[in-house]
């Protein structure tokens, strides 16, 4: 048989992956318009205190109310990616984000409470480990093993470095733990916590997994290549885990080339099956377009009882940038 025709052969025999469903939503609301560059969003859930926190990486971090009203704004520098995880701090429980400075190739921490930001103690922090060739600090995550928060960075030279988080007496410290080496510029990366994953998007190539833990020595394995069917081109942006309340984990990625979120369901150690492809369209508020980072609440929040999804939105009306805010049940409502 020739190859030709073996690959005829193959293509007739072989099933086709199934075409994902096509959901259609409008935001339910909308940040106040930036003239810098937003980036990327993180959600803080703490009831009536919940917040999300956006970087501008062209200035610092906005801090919002799920109104999309902006509660605060510290002018930081040129902060790319934000993610935040509840840790004990002082021996009180608070909100930790850390984001990326790229002025200084550095990662900055802030402490929430009561819906209020101030910076950690201390503040900023070396973010290339000695000896390791890095270079431009570009993504972000925050992830917890066996109960210890994780500070993850990446850098567009493909380096992605884990940090071990300590506290002592109020205070931050950090501690380098695994470097692993992509082949080009990653940048949404989320830490699936309860399955002990790191997933890492490399831009142009798709999306790798890898193990949590900060001492693995396990290679990452391209787990959602470009192009496929919930990511037919590049690039692949911000992550996100939504822990459904039926038990159907769903990872979260944003589609840039195709202005769309993409999600996958999780199930143990198969890789990611891609299922839905989300637009958010026009409505009281415009649409999403050239998203980039991304974020998912699972549980509820006020005025999104089953969970919120929040995307930048890169062409906002009188040519801003901004982060539109989702209703979970308007796309759980168009899931197969």
């Amino acid at each position: 048989m020739s190859l030709r025709a073996l690959g005829l052969w193959l293509a007739a025999a072989l099933p086709a992956a199934a075409e994902p469903t096509a959901i259609r939503v409008e935001a339910a609301a909308e940040t106040e318009g930036m003239r810098g560059d937003a980036d990327d969003p993180a959600i803080w859930a703490d009831g009536a205190d919940s917040l999300i926190l956006g970087t501008d990486k062209e200035a610092g971090l906005h801090v919002y109310g799920l109104d999309g009203a902006q509660r605060a704004f510290l002018p930081d520098g040129r902060l790319n990616n934000v993610d935040v995880r509840r840790v004990v701090v002082g021996g009180r429980e608070l909100g930790l984000a850390g984001a990326t400075r790229r002025d200084d190739e550095t990662l900055v921490f802030y402490l929430i409470e009561a819906g209020t930001v101030r910076r950690a103690v201390p503040w900023q922090h070396a973010a290339i480990p000695p000896g390791v060739p890095a270079d431009d600090i570009y993504g972000f995550a925050m992830g917890l093993w066996e109960g210890r928060p994780l500070a993850i960075v990446n850098f567009k030279s493909g380096h992605v470095v884990l940090w071990r988080v300590h506290e002592a007496q109020g205070t931050i410290g950090l501690t380098p733990g695994r470097v692993v080496a992509l082949g080009s510029q990653p940048e949404g990366m989320v830490a699936d916590d309860r399955a002990g994953h790191l997933y890492v998007g490399e831009e142009d190539r798709g999306i790798w997994r890898l193990p949590l833990d900060p001492a693995s020595e396990e290679a990452p394995r391209l787990v959602v290549p470009i192009p496929s069917p919930c990511l037919p081109r590049d690039d692949v942006e911000g992550l996100a885990i939504h822990d459904g309340a039926d038990g159907v984990r769903r990872l979260v990625a944003s589609a840039q080339g195709i202005h769309r979120a993409a999600l996958f369901r999780l199930e143990g150690e198969a890789d990611p099956v891609c299922e839905a492809l989300v637009e958010v369209a026009p409505g009281a508020v415009d649409g999403v377009t050239e998203t980039d980072g991304l974020d998912v609440w699972t549980g509820p929040l006020p005025g999104f009882p089953e969970g919120l999804l929040v995307m930048m939105d890169d062409q906002n009306a009188g040519f801003t940038t901004n982060f539109k805010l989702i209703d979970w049940a308007a796309v759980a409502a168009g899931l197969p």
